[in-house]
């Protein structure tokens, strides 16, 4: 697994030997190319960022599909879900004279394999769809130049600037708690994070230990940065009337929080999927409750579960956000780039691209874009802002945290 610190050598190394300095200035003005600004920002243009023209920001869709067509008319593309069939498909439906091949790839593998291939100087991956969780891709892979933000300016006219400036975001995802509605016809046994920590729900609160994977240190992670503690500790006093005490070695809520959970004895499994079939199979007496991705909520129906989210008050955690990048040194970047649009739902009204991603418990980014019916809005809901920096930097003192309480 790449992790933080121990893969930032290999990256500097990475785009030393794969960076070459072009002679000139700017982009293409014509089409939008402009030296990029602020983390990471060179003089000048590598080789490949002008023959890319990377950061071109008004190219058109026509454009893009005749330099993809001169280019060769291939476009790879990596995936952490395995909707990406659909969208490869939708894609060459659109664009007859392009060819696009999808793999669905888990999480750590297509890092690994995208890095390893990069490294080799063997250009396969012209996009990857992935989650910056922990904030390593951003901080470790974007401004050292290995991944590229491409934010067409026509699309991004419709996305919230907060989810913008560290990465290109294609829908959010969340950690969310979730009941059996059947047994809590009611609604929610809990609505205050600080619940989780009473004795009545000792032994039933299931989740993903967080120091099996990075999505899930992270999010432990996001109680213990920026205004959360905050916010933890107003909620605590709103439910119990009192102030809350920090336990020895406790330096914030968010820390007190996490100590309480684990003292509360949670039940630890494998993936959220078991998560969703353990709290939602109808028929029991006395369900569980857990945290899993959101998304499971799109296999109610087929599975006939009853499972039914948390608006948990004051944070759920932070968002998931479904990120896409352009892999430097790729051969396909106007394909790339149109898969992007493509994938984001374009421009033209044609949103087939994005579909395969529109389902409960997912929520698109553009104010253009319905969510799918039934959705509760994102705006409605109690979550934490995601910042790369904040989580990277804390990343390995909250897991050590977690870790030492046994």
């Amino acid at each position: 697994m790449f992790k933080h610190k121990k893969l930032l050598s290999i990256l500097l190394a990475a785009v030393m030997l794969f960076s070459l300095t072009a002679c000139g200035g700017g982009g293409d003005t014509s089409t939008g190319g402009e030296e990029p600004s602020g983390d990471g920002a060179e003089s000048t243009l590598t080789a490949w960022e002008e023959t890319a023209n990377i950061y071109a920001t008004n190219e058109t869709d026509e454009e893009l599909y005749q330099k993809a067509i001169e280019e060769g008319g291939t476009v790879t593309l990596y995936s952490i879900s395995s909707r990406c069939g659909k969208v490869a498909e939708a894609f060459m439906a659109k664009y007859p004279e392009l060819t696009c091949e999808a793999f669905d790839i888990s999480t750590n593998e297509l890092l690994e394999k995208v890095t390893r291939e990069h490294e080799a100087g063997q250009y396969v991956a012209d996009v990857v769809h992935i989650k910056d969780m922990d904030g390593s891709l951003y901080n470790e892979y974007v401004k050292n130049k290995v991944f590229y933000l491409y934010q067409p300016e026509d699309i991004f006219a419709h996305i919230d600037p907060s989810y913008t400036a560290t990465a290109t975001p294609l829908y959010i995802e969340l950690t969310q708690l979730f009941y059996n509605a059947e047994a809590y016809p009611d609604g929610s046994p809990i609505t205050n994070i600080w619940q989780l920590t009473e004795p009545q729900w000792q032994g039933k609160i299931m989740m993903q230990n967080p120091l099996d994977n990075i999505s899930w240190g992270s999010w432990i992670t996001g109680f213990c940065v920026g205004d959360v503690p905050d916010q933890l500790a107003a909620a605590y006093k709103e439910l119990y009337g009192e102030d809350l005490v920090l336990s020895d070695g406790c330096t914030n809520a968010g820390f007190e929080f996490l100590k309480r959970l684990h003292d509360n004895k949670p039940t630890f499994t494998a993936s959220s999927d078991e998560i969703a079939e353990s709290v939602g199979t109808p028929g029991q007496a006395d369900p569980p409750i857990g945290f899993c991705a959101s998304s499971k909520l799109r296999k109610n129906e087929d599975n006939g579960w009853v499972l039914a989210p948390v608006n948990l008050y004051p944070t759920a955690g932070i968002p998931a956000i479904n990120t896409l990048y352009v892999v430097e040194g790729c051969q396909h970047p106007a394909a790339a780039k149109l898969l992007i649009r493509f994938m984001m739902g374009g421009i033209d009204g044609d949103t087939s691209g994005y579909e395969p991603f529109n389902t409960l418990g997912g929520w698109p980014v553009r104010d253009d874009i319905e969510p799918a019916e039934g959705s509760t809005p994102f705006s409605d809901l109690y979550t934490s802002p995601f910042d790369p920096d904040e989580i990277y930097v804390n990343y390995n003192t909250v897991r050590d945290f977690w870790q030492m309480l046994g």
